[in-house]
């Protein structure tokens, strides 16, 4: 199975946008607000309204999604078409009065399940849709709007493919060796990285933050009653550290260090020493971590305890992002189309914006690529 990349690209500018993993169904109005990233109070899908992203965690009583659904799961197509709702509507704000071009899309899974997925992803993205939601206005006023979506190509790919190219072919790239580890919320995964892309015989796949997360939330549970929280609101807690508890705020760094060691010590060191040899360190100098997880100091101090005497050990910037923003690049490097100038062809036939979607556990990114117009060669 081959990821080539073309020898050059455009340069490029990738913008962003993130929201959590969440949904949940409600028959609620909520005129006075919409969801401060996604701009809209309410997703129609099949005859039912949902909470989304923020909204489903500020108003929802129960927001969820399962972990890695597959994209015939309503948690898989709601996700997805709120995040392309999100990127068709900043492309209107910067595109006033003209077409929206059509997408080349890509979008991934975790390895384990990437061969498993992939032909039903496709199937899903590559319908042109219209999407349905409501939108409070200035005055309170709720009304439905639509959105038109089309997308030209799909592209579905390891995960670990998509952070491997944001690496390579980003900001800043790096071209030496390498071994990666994504650590998301569901999974975590690794490889080795060199210039012919990532080696099959390291690529491993585990569980993710969410193992620390359960041992978290068993610990905390002992002296504090969490109100029947949902896995995804206990991730929150997680993240921040504390809550309010009788109008006091209660710190649980304690126990969230705790929970990180024992993930650390129980399932991602023994698994980097099951797939990455004393030869694979020989060739490597730098360990990347990506994903969520490495946004945790108490787990990036300990990758430095275990490998910083022979590594160096590096977080890749907004490394939550880093998936979604190497997918945006690998459907603009491997997309041609005739005559290109900037971002779309001169031919407006093949005008098209290139797209990254990674529908994370925790948080799901959009990811839009912009260009210059000028070449480089790399």
């Amino acid at each position: 199975m081959s990821f080539l990349l073309p020898l050059s690209k455009l340069i490029t500018m990738i913008k962003t946008y993130s929201f959590p993993s969440v949904y949940e169904a409600t028959l609620q109005d909520f005129a006075l607000s919409n969801d401060p990233i996604l701009n809209f109070s309410k997703l129609k899908y099949n005859g039912s309204n949902y909470l989304v992203g923020l909204q489903a965690l500020n108003e929802g009583v129960s927001p969820h999604k399962f972990i890695n659904p597959s994209p015939e799961d309503i948690d898989y197509k709601i996700i997805s078409q709120s995040a392309l709702v999100l990127a068709t509507q900043s492309l209107q704000s910067e595109n006033k009065n003209q077409k929206i071009p059509k997408a080349v899309l890509t979008a991934g899974f975790p390895y384990a399940t990437y061969l498993l997925n992939k032909d039903h992803a496709i199937d899903f993205f590559k319908e042109d849709r219209v999407i349905s939601y409501f939108k409070a206005d200035d005055e309170g006023v709720q009304h439905a709007e639509q959105i038109s979506v089309s997308i030209k190509d799909v592209n579905i790919i390891p995960e670990l493919v998509g952070c491997d190219t944001s690496i390579r072919k980003g900001e800043n790239p790096i071209d030496s060796n390498f071994i990666l580890i994504s650590i998301g919320y569901g999974t975590c995964e690794g490889a080795v990285s060199t210039s012919e892309g990532l080696s099959a015989r390291t690529l491993f796949s585990s569980h993710g933050i969410s193992y620390a997360v359960n041992i978290f939330t068993q610990e905390v549970a002992k002296n504090t009653y969490l109100n029947m929280r949902t896995e995804h609101q206990i991730d929150h807690l997680f993240t921040k550290g504390y809550m309010f508890v009788n109008r006091k705020r209660k710190d649980f760094i304690n126990e969230r260090k705790n929970a990180i060691s024992l993930y650390y010590n129980n399932v991602i060191s023994p698994t980097i020493r099951r797939y990455i040899t004393d030869s694979d360190f020989e060739l490597c100098q730098k360990m990347v971590l990506v994903g969520g997880g490495a946004l945790y100091k108490e787990l990036v101090a300990l990758f430095q305890e275990e490998f910083g005497e022979f590594l160096t050990v590096i977080v890749a910037d907004t490394p939550e992002k880093c998936a979604s923003k190497g997918y945006a690049l690998y459907s603009k490097l491997n997309h041609s189309t005739s005559n290109k100038d900037g971002i779309y062809s001169s031919d407006d036939s093949e005008r098209v914006v290139y797209l990254g979607l990674d529908i994370g556990n925790a948080n799901t990114s959009v990811s839009i690529v912009s260009t210059n117009g000028k070449k480089e060669e790399f």
